[in-house]
């Protein structure tokens, strides 16, 4: 079986979350193979990529995604039946936020610098998966100290799906390697 792992806006394969993925010994003795990429800005162009790895191979494949990335797992994981785990995810209600983020940005990791723009932002929208097909394909994790989303918000969305919900923590999700085993349980 295949992960995915899509990172958040402004991030890449190399964040914290990608690398613990990587390297995590739980994850090479089951099987699973894991696939890191680095997503265009474009959220158009950032699907194509995604889609192609799906498309790529055979073997079972499932999306583990982190803020926008799990924005892009809900939307795949809808269209194409799919697993995916969610991490602190932006969902459609959080998007007039995001709206705030058109103009100049650098990326965390690269410091490439480049234009998030108004076309950008309404490839957006035009992601939106407004109610899950499949919420038990979901397994969201949430943080209620999350000082970037709307926790509220993202309970409500993913309300059929299942859920970890914890009181300590942030937006950066520091505890994730904690998770991986009800990851694992919840992929398997």
């Amino acid at each position: 079986m295949k992960i995915i792992y899509l990172h958040g806006f402004n991030s890449s394969s190399k964040s914290k979350k990608a690398q613990i993925l990587k390297n995590s010994k739980a994850i090479k003795n089951l099987g699973f193979e894991i696939y890191l990429i680095d997503l265009p800005n474009s959220p158009y162009k950032a699907i194509s990529e995604i889609e192609k790895v799906i498309k790529n191979d055979s073997k079972d494949t499932s999306l583990i995604g982190s803020s926008l990335g799990g924005f892009y797992a809900s939307y795949l994981s809808d269209k194409y039946n799919l697993k995916s785990v969610t991490i602190n995810p932006v969902i459609s209600l959080h998007l007039e936020k995001m709206e705030g983020l058109i103009g100049p940005q650098v990326n965390y990791h690269s410091n490439e610098e480049y234009e998030f723009t108004n076309d950008m932002f309404n490839e957006l929208l035009n992601l939106k998966v407004k109610i899950l097909r499949e919420p038990l394909n979901h397994f969201c994790l949430v943080k209620l100290n999350d000082q970037v989303l709307d926790h509220k918000k993202t309970i409500g969305y993913f309300d059929k799906a299942i859920m970890s919900i914890d009181r300590e923590g942030s937006h950066e999700f520091s505890d994730f390697e904690s998770k991986i085993p009800s990851i694992l349980d919840f992929l398997r």
